[in-house]
């Protein structure tokens, strides 16, 4: 196998973004069998076969000596990627903090350390280490701005841009996504444009413009199909359903998730499947089909639980504590909406915390419009214009 330099890398490109920074790469190892196993599961995973793939990267690590450290930073970032996109964040994060330490301490190129603290960053988001994640985030920019790596910045502008809309910081992150696509478009990657895509997609919906919600989904979703992405046609189906779902169109939005569900079970994910499965909690809810929706929301919790998704916990709390509001238990629904007010006060979650008080307005039934109109205002400032109106349950969050 070619040994290549990481310059090399940059000008052939690193083939498949499904969402992990994708490399073709050489080991500088004095064995084919661990090459065979590692282009096996490079195979797999390119196909979303990630669970497979990964059973095959931890085979190849475990042919390489300590001698034959770039070998084992690379597999280890792949065992990085997979975890993550299993939902395995723990094991993620000990896979990258490995390869970042082969990195720096083996003199391996800046490069290379910037790609391990995105890997790094994008685990610890998924855990909700957000401080850490952020660190470790903005200092790969520089690295990758440092040395002129327009396919590393790229991803790491939409590793951001995620991080960003998940602290609440709407506005911010769009520039952030903006900037990605431009670059995703420069380097003619059009499932990187894809990803980017979702992200606006999801972005737009809770700043409360679901047309161009829509439109980003749509044109994710036809990218992905385009470039045979299971994936990504995953999740920008859900994507589209929640488009739906705000535009209260709840039959097409059920389609469109159950359209998801199929693929997230075929692919093996979990941590885009459980914010699937809370979508159509949340469908059920506006239908006012509060036994189903109950249903399909312990399933997305105990999803949230096992992936140890803190935001998704904490609209889980909310969600439940919404329909025993709606089938009258007043006094159960309080003590669930005050476990979900003790979350997102420990939280950098700024949307979350909004929802909290939006909350705490309708189960204390008050009439003070002047509160009222100071939680919309909570809300603009962050860049959503969800909340225009008085509301009551159920409510459809974005």
């Amino acid at each position: 196998m070619e040994i290549l330099t990481r310059a090399d890398q940059a000008k052939q490109g690193r083939g498949v973004f499904i969402p992990c920074r994708s490399q073709a790469f050489g080991f500088k190892i004095f064995t084919m069998e661990p090459v065979r196993l590692y282009e096996e599961a490079e195979v797999l995973r390119e196909r979303c076969r990630f669970k497979e793939a990964l059973e095959l990267y931890k085979e190849a690590l475990s042919c390489l000596g300590p001698e034959e450290g770039y070998g084992r930073l690379e597999v280890l970032k792949r065992i990085g990627d997979c975890c993550r996109m299993l939902g395995f964040f723990e094991e993620a994060k000990k896979a990258y903090k490995e390869a970042l330490e082969i990195a720096i301490q083996g003199g391996e190129s800046d490069l290379e350390v910037a790609d391990a603290l995105v890997g790094l960053g994008l685990a610890q988001r998924g855990l909700g280490e957000i401080k850490e994640a952020r660190h470790n985030l903005f200092k790969a920019l520089e690295l990758y701005q440092e040395y002129d790596d327009p396919e590393g910045e790229a991803f790491c502008l939409w590793a951001l841009g995620g991080l960003l809309r998940a602290e609440g910081e709407l506005l911010r992150a769009k520039e952030v996504f903006e900037d990605a696509v431009f670059l995703f478009e420069q380097l003619e990657d059009d499932k990187g444009k894809a990803y980017c895509y979702c992200g606006l997609g999801g972005l737009t919906r809770v700043m409360g413009k679901y047309d161009q919600s829509f439109y980003y989904y749509k044109n994710a979703n036809q990218l992905f199909e385009k470039c045979d992405d299971l994936f990504g046609m995953a999740y920008s189906y859900c994507g589209i359903g929640n488009a739906y779902r705000l535009k209260e169109k709840y039959e097409e939005a059920l389609a469109y998730f159950d359209k998801a569900t199929t693929l997230y079970k075929e692919i093996g994910d979990k941590v885009s499947f459980a914010w699937t499965v809370w979508s159509k909690a949340n469908t059920y809810k506006m239908l006012l089909a509060l036994e189903r929706g109950q249903e399909e929301l312990i399933k997305a919790e105990e999803l949230f639980e096992e992936t140890k998704d803190r935001r998704g916990l904490i609209l889980c709390k909310l969600n439940h504590a919404e329909i025993l509001k709606l089938k009258g238990k007043d006094d159960k629904a309080i003590i669930l909406w005050r476990e979900a007010k003790e979350m997102v006060s420990n939280s950098p979650f700024k949307l979350e915390q909004c929802h909290v008080e939006l909350y705490r307005y309708l189960m204390e039934n008050n009439q003070d419009e002047g509160v009222f109109f100071d939680i919309i205002k909570m809300y603009k400032k962050l860049g959503s214009e969800w909340l225009k109106s008085k509301v009551w349950f159920p409510i459809n969050l974005p």
